[in-house]
């Protein structure tokens, strides 16, 4: 099985690190997946909690969809073009606005 990734965010300073990624597989199921660890994690969720990670996965036909939405023939490269960096956390809201379902998953602790 061949799958196709692609880095949305990728980053290190005084309050931690983020990463946030796209991969497509062959099947065109998308996995979109987070992590953010350090103290800027501590700050938001409090003491004690400095990892949070979260993995959201769509179905061939929602990436359809959402492909419709970028009006892209590439979604990883439509991803990378429109959400990259600080641009990532409007993700989410772009996908509410155009009805693209995702299964989530997350979780908050060390």
């Amino acid at each position: 099985m061949t799958k196709r990734s692609v880095i949305l965010r990728q980053s290190r300073d005084a309050l931690g690190s983020r990463f946030f990624g796209a991969t497509l597989s062959d099947d065109g199921a998308l996995t979109i997946e987070g992590q953010d660890l350090g103290d800027g994690v501590e700050q938001f969720f409090g003491v004690g909690n400095r990892e949070y990670e979260w993995v959201w996965t769509m179905t061939s036909n929602d990436v359809a969809q959402l492909r419709a939405a970028l009006e892209a023939e590439d979604v990883l490269v439509a991803l990378a073009e429109r959400f990259s960096n600080d641009a990532a956390a409007e993700l989410p809201t772009f996908l509410a606005s155009h009805g693209i379902p995702y299964e989530s998953w997350s979780r908050v602790g060390d």
